[in-house]
């Protein structure tokens, strides 16, 4: 699987994030591979040094995803989501995160009525409907927050 960056740059982009979100280096690790479509950072690093760049099939026919086309849909909605957050300058971005369920989003965002789908339009799809789940998500985390302090 191919990451969308090399990973002394991921590993980098992780020290940043360690240190803006007053966080251990090895969660913002995890979040980075979470991000990237793995489930923890030590996958990724297991995954990218032994295996060959994963193709994808040109269509989507079954759901729920697998494999190399699920890691691929994970990566792309972590990202989108993560870029909604900080576009929208949410108030909660931490909390927003722990509600954040990229397994369920992924589930139910392509759906067995839209099969066949080509799976480069499928997983547009993941980036198109982003801004309205990440502002749900954002608008729940606000609330949350409002009342622990209420």
């Amino acid at each position: 699987m191919k990451l969308s960056k090399p990973i002394p740059v991921l590993k980098s982009e992780a020290k940043q994030l360690a240190k803006a979100d007053n966080i251990t280096r090895t969660e913002a690790l995890n979040r980075i591979a979470v991000r990237e479509g793995f489930q923890a950072w030590s996958d990724l690093s297991a995954n990218a040094e032994s295996k060959p760049d994963e193709e994808l099939p040109p269509e989507i026919t079954a759901v729920p995803l697998t494999g190399a086309l699920r890691r691929e849909a994970i990566r792309i909605a972590n990202h989108a989501f993560e870029r909604a957050l900080w576009r929208m300058e949410a108030e909660n971005p931490k909390l927003a995160m722990k509600l954040w369920d990229v397994e369920s989003y992924v589930n139910n965002t392509i759906t067995e009525d839209m099969l066949p789908i080509e799976t480069d339009y499928g997983l547009s799809l993941l980036e198109a409907f982003m801004i309205h789940t990440a502002l749900d998500i954002a608008m729940e985390a606000d609330h949350q927050a409002e009342n622990e302090l209420g």
